[in-house]
């Protein structure tokens, strides 16, 4: 709702150049109307088969008149679609929403992934776990940053893991109990997230889904993470981001053209020849990132993910250096 203000400005505007052109007063329009109901009517007693539709075609000054206010209008409303379609994306950058838009709702909640999508945000980044087996044997992944329950579900004493817990356990006994208006959403909104139901709003919102894998995983589990994602028919649209190589490696055996991100509080000469060999990008905290590893990146071609940007001084000077994908908690396009 942040362009609504130029909106009305720019409508107001269309207004006083049409009133000042002649093109749009009050006399004009009753004139128009009187003609055209007049028109209307005799043309319907000469002609009582004819089809209302030619009075489109007339070429009159009246009419001229109304094609120049709905030319006006429409181009009003295109400059307006333009100005919200664009907005998000000046300079071809990519806005990523770290763990939702926790702004308005607490961290990887369905309510924040919501709110990511609303916003704006081209892509919305989320960390995932695996749950326990169930009587069938069946594992399913969640949404959580931690490795516990405990900081988000407002659990003290004994920590809680997700990996120990079956899926339903998970999703029946605990929900969100922290974070930005928590008590503007339901229960059922605060429910752990599985990753099927993040990958559906990315989808309904056109994100790029951003998962970051939060714990080692065998090869079986890497690979019924790809085939979930391909279910989902999100295999070409995500973003696999990790800190430990092995797991990397395995995806990279399933999603051969899938973008991968190695995720960095540190780098090494090791960590390029790997990253080369492998055709992984970098997600790098942006304390780390200097202009000689930007240099180094770009001269082999790997992509830079940065985060986290909240402010616009950091975001100019990054994406002044060439910097394409930006990881915020802000919506950092909008004046």
């Amino acid at each position: 709702m942040d362009h609504m203000p130029k909106v009305f400005g720019v409508f107001m505007l269309g207004l006083f150049f049409l009133r000042s052109t002649g093109i749009f007063t009050k006399s004009c329009i009753v004139n128009v109307r009187q003609k055209i109901t007049t028109s209307f009517r005799l043309r319907q007693q000469r002609y009582p088969q004819s089809n209302w539709l030619w009075i489109f075609n007339r070429e009159n000054d009246y009419m001229k008149k109304i094609k120049y206010i709905t030319a006006f209008c429409m181009m009003i409303c295109i400059i307006m679609q333009l100005h919200t379609n664009v907005s998000a994306n000046e300079n071809n950058i990519c806005y990523v929403a770290h763990r939702g838009y926790t702004k308005y709702a607490p961290e990887n909640s369905i309510p924040a992934f919501e709110a990511a999508g609303r916003e704006g945000f081209q892509a919305v980044e989320c960390d995932i776990h695996e749950t326990a087996k169930d009587k069938k044997g069946k594992r399913r992944f969640v949404i959580m940053h931690d490795q516990t329950l405990n900081r988000m579900c407002g659990l003290s004493g004994k920590n809680v893991y997700q990996k120990k817990l079956t899926y339903k356990k998970i999703r029946s006994k605990y929900h969100i109990k922290t974070g930005n208006n928590i008590e503007s959403y339901t229960k059922k909104q605060l429910r752990i997230p599985s990753l099927e139901e993040y990958l559906s709003i990315c989808k309904r919102y056109h994100m790029k889904p951003v998962i970051e894998i939060k714990q080692k995983m065998k090869k079986d589990t890497i690979k019924r993470l790809y085939q979930s994602l391909k279910k989902a028919k999100m295999q070409d649209q995500a973003v696999v981001t990790c800190k430990y190589k092995q797991q990397l490696t395995y995806m990279r055996k399933y999603a051969h053209k899938m973008p991968l991100e190695y995720v960095r509080h540190d780098f090494t000469q090791n960590d390029l020849s790997w990253m080369k060999k492998y055709h992984i990008n970098v997600s790098i905290d942006k304390n780390i990132l200097s202009d000689d590893m930007i240099q180094l990146f770009e001269t082999n071609n790997i992509k830079i993910n940065i985060w986290t940007i909240n402010n616009k001084d950091q975001l100019y000077n990054f994406t002044n250096k060439g910097i394409k994908i930006v990881t915020s908690d802000d919506v950092l396009w909008k004046e």
